[in-house]
């Protein structure tokens, strides 16, 4: 269905905008395309069948005649993630748009495309993600707002954003992020520091990632060493991945290319083959292979934290396999398996053989308390059982923002998606100025039994009936 549509709200704004760098500027088209998968009787009908709604598409058409400049872009549009086994797609949005005289929602992420007036890759990438946090329409002129005055002599929103300006825009916007710019760094910092570790922490929580690169080629080595001229660059949005179970590179990692060096635990990232992004060039919803674009083309990557989030995913994944590694010492030691009634339990030997091998899975989800307190409350073990509400109590009084970093072994995990237990930590920690990890510390949950903060030298335990493993967690659907 197409419709012709006046400019309202965001979009008046933006062409009041634009006239700041181009004055001759006219909007000379502006049209609303909606898909569905079945027909519609008429264009007047006063309700559409919202489950039969695939997606829409505003396109606008901006000239200016001093410019020679006359083009049709995608301003906004939302789609449905295509169906696929493979994809993951957390905290997925819902887009509420006006078709015909009615309002119908939208499952997916806003897309745009840059028009190189006021809007190029970074913005329109900023864009995409700001809105899914914030939950509220977000127009170019506030993200340029927030960028100006890191140059207020020059500023030109169509030459795109520095590294400056795009912490400024997400800082104007209150949303936390943990970013590196990798251009003055090195070869083995990248190494060391991978983007994709980043990107998967931001995409698995729900809040999203960017990541910035530049182009590469026989001509743009021409362009820089004839002409001087810098290669040119591209930002690009991320907001989900796949989950591949039957992928190889977990296990031949640890078994043929890592023989006999000590690494610590095996991220869930592993597992992801691709991650689902945006490409105002191309078109949205593209799966980016995982390990495509190598270490030395990339030139930034921006991990977004979800509201009351003071710390990356990567941090709490380290800060989580000290504090498993201190309970099992300490259980361990002081022979506590009796104590605590767990000498028996399969699935917890499991548990202790792999972390033995440095073989176990952990994956950071940053959570709402009161959301993982209903995952804790309804789902049920291999065997059946539920939660005792008493055990749940322990999370009375905990932050709102946690850290959710779930443990798993390489024989669960990828076979049936599930885990063996949890690290919960305080995400509204922060974690600089010598704060000490020690004090994101919430509890630990392990199969039959709960280990709390410290009393002395000894963790306090609470038993748990949840005795084998449960389904990890699915972050739950927002609406805007």
């Amino acid at each position: 269905m197409v419709e012709p549509i006046d400019p309202a709200g965001i979009i008046s704004d933006e062409n009041d905008e634009i006239k700041r760098y181009a004055a001759d500027h006219e909007m000379k088209g502006l049209e609303r395309l909606s898909f569905w998968r079945s027909p519609l009787a008429t264009l007047g009908a006063s309700t559409f069948p919202e489950k039969d709604c695939v997606g829409y598409a505003i396109l606008k058409r901006d000239a200016v005649p001093s410019r020679g400049y006359d083009s049709w872009h995608v301003f906004e549009a939302v789609f449905e993630q295509y169906p696929d086994r493979h994809n993951c797609l957390p905290n997925p949005m819902k887009y509420s748009v006006l078709l015909g005289s009615g309002t119908v929602s939208v499952g997916g992420l806003l897309y745009a495309q840059q028009n190189t007036l006021n809007k190029v890759c970074a913005q329109v990438a900023l864009r995409s993600l700001i809105s899914r946090i914030v939950r509220r329409d977000v127009s170019y002129r506030e993200i340029n707002d927030f960028a100006q005055p890191l140059s207020p002599q020059n500023f030109d929103p169509s030459r795109g954003l520095s590294v400056e300006q795009i912490r400024a825009v997400l800082e104007g916007f209150k949303i936390r992020f943990r970013d590196i710019d990798y251009i003055p760094t090195d070869r083995e910092y990248r190494a060391r520091h991978p983007y994709q570790r980043h990107i998967y922490a931001g995409v698995e929580s729900g809040a999203g990632a960017l990541l910035g690169f530049h182009f590469t080629g026989p001509a743009i080595e021409m362009m820089e060493s004839v002409e001087g001229r810098r290669a040119p660059r591209h930002i690009i949005p991320f907001y989900g991945h796949t989950f591949n179970k039957d992928t190889w590179m977990p296990e031949a990692d640890m078994a043929y290319f890592r023989v006999g060096e000590s690494f610590g635990y095996i991220p869930s990232a592993n597992w992801t083959s691709s991650f689902l992004g945006h490409d105002d060039n191309f078109g949205p919803c593209f799966c980016v292979p995982r390990l495509y674009i190598s270490n030395d083309k990339v030139d930034y990557v921006a991990e977004l934290l979800k509201p009351g989030i003071r710390f990356g995913g990567v941090q709490a994944e380290v800060l989580a396999l000290s504090f498993l590694y201190s309970v099992l010492n300490w259980v361990s030691q002081t022979n506590r398996f009796n104590q605590i009634s767990l000498p028996q339990n399969a699935w917890l030997q499991r548990l202790v053989y792999n972390a033995q091998r440095q073989s176990i899975i952990l994956r950071a989800v940053a959570i709402d308390r009161d959301e993982y307190i209903r995952h804790l409350s309804t789902d049920k073990d291999w065997d059946q059982n539920v939660e005792d509400k008493s055990a749940i109590n322990l999370l009375d009084g905990s932050p709102k923002a946690l850290w959710v970093v779930e443990v798993s072994v390489p024989q669960l995990f990828p076979a049936n998606e599930s885990k063996l237990g949890d690290i919960v930590l305080n995400g509204e920690v922060p974690l600089t100025g010598g704060q000490s990890g020690q004090a994101a510390f919430l509890i630990v949950r392990l199969p039959g039994c709960y280990f709390s903060a410290f009393s002395g030298p000894d963790f306090v335990t609470v038993p748990s009936r949840l005795t084998s493993h449960v389904p990890v967690i699915r972050l739950t659907e927002s609406s805007l």
